[in-house]
């Protein structure tokens, strides 16, 4: 499904002037014409998972900027932005809707609505069908199958931010399948010849959720089913009798680490989640799984003591602005050695120029 805001412009439309004014990096993939509207794609390198689509009437000159609510959490963040741009280039003012600034509409709660529609029309697709297609994909006949989702120990009972969360993963690293012009249109073909589509589709149950925070200080949880945990064992096991032929992910791997470390639908076992995690860091997951296991460190979990040196060489390895903080932590307090903070500064500042809440924070009672 897509997601649309119309503008009336007092001026004509030029793609090429709006790219030339934007101060965020924009790239044309495509573009055509009929008699009635010129149709401009384009997409956020490094940011994006699908596509915007930019529609320009001419005869009554109405801009649409369109969404695919399949898009990643940074494309929604980034919506309201280019159409508030856009109405700035052609009508010299800020986008309101209704009263509101276009921002106060097209919120968080805006995005978290879209994606559980999206989330849901896919699993009654793939209740039926094998495969859920992008509809303003980065490349043409993108889908994704409940094979691709079961590799990550994602099934139809899992919650929505996890279905979501691993379709971005999946998109951004290039693993997406596409299909041909051709098997598109035979798959279409069949799919209208159905009047009517009964799909009994599975219900997210939670047996446990592992709390986190956005770099902003926002909560967010993760919820596992139990299906989601059995799956994860099966996949855990499955890597332990033959890792050589394994195509399990470093993410995969995390998520098995946090399942033993939270006690998700099995026992707690610090030994285990440690094993995870380490294998998550050796297979790329230097964001997730390093500072996961750098906190299990620095708190301990089951028969695994609480070590500040172990966490402080785990956070080290990690990407995440959130080890920055606690790197600078571990200057500031001693834990290698003694307390270092002009060292500790330099990593809270690192941290804070990236956004992270806890060392902006921290840089504030230095003030």
């Amino acid at each position: 499904m897509i997601q649309t805001i119309t503008i009336q412009s007092e001026k004509e439309f030029s793609i090429d002037q709006l790219l030339e004014s934007s101060d965020i990096k924009l790239s044309l993939d495509m573009e055509g014409y009929d008699n009635v509207c010129d149709y401009f794609y384009i997409h956020r390198p490094e940011y994006s998972t699908s596509m915007f689509l930019i529609t320009y009437n001419r005869v009554n000159r109405t801009i649409d900027i369109s969404i695919d609510m399949m898009a990643s959490y940074d494309d929604y963040k980034f919506f309201p932005y280019l159409a508030d741009c856009i109405n700035l280039y052609v009508n010299d003012c800020n986008l309101y809707i209704d009263g509101k600034r276009v921002y106060e509409i097209y919120n968080e709660d805006w995005a978290a609505e879209c994606i559980g529609e999206e989330i849901a029309q896919l699993k009654t697709t793939l209740s039926v069908f094998h495969k859920y297609y992008q509809e303003l994909p980065l490349k043409n006949g993108t889908y994704i199958s409940m094979k691709q989702l079961n590799m990550f120990g994602v099934n139809l009972h899992s919650s929505t931010p996890r279905i979501h969360g691993y379709i971005q993963y999946i998109i951004k690293n290039n693993l997406a399948m596409t299909s041909t012009d051709e098997e598109i249109l035979c798959e279409m073909e069949r799919f209208n010849e159905l009047s009517e589509i009964i799909a009994d589709v599975p219900q997210h149950e939670s047996i446990g959720r592992v709390k986190s925070w956005q770099i902003d200080g926002s909560e967010t949880w993760e919820s596992y089913s139990r299906e989601d945990v059995d799956m994860l064992v099966n996949l855990s096991e499955e890597y332990m009798n033959n890792p050589e032929c394994s195509k399990l992910k470093g993410v995969t791997m995390n998520d098995i680490g946090t399942i033993y470390q939270e006690g998700i639908g099995v026992e707690i076992d610090g030994e285990k989640a440690v094993y995870w995690f380490s294998e998550a860091i050796s297979h790329g997951d230097l964001l997730y799984a390093a500072s996961n296991l750098g906190d299990l460190y620095r708190k301990g979990c089951g028969k695994i003591k609480p070590s500040l040196p172990d966490a402080f060489h785990t956070y080290m390895k990690s990407k995440d602005y959130y080890a920055m903080y606690r790197i600078g932590q571990a200057y500031e307090e001693g834990w290698i050695s003694e307390p270092n903070i002009e060292e500790a500064m330099r990593w809270y500042i690192k941290a804070a120029e990236n956004g992270h809440h806890l060392a902006i924070k921290r840089l504030g009672k230095n003030r």
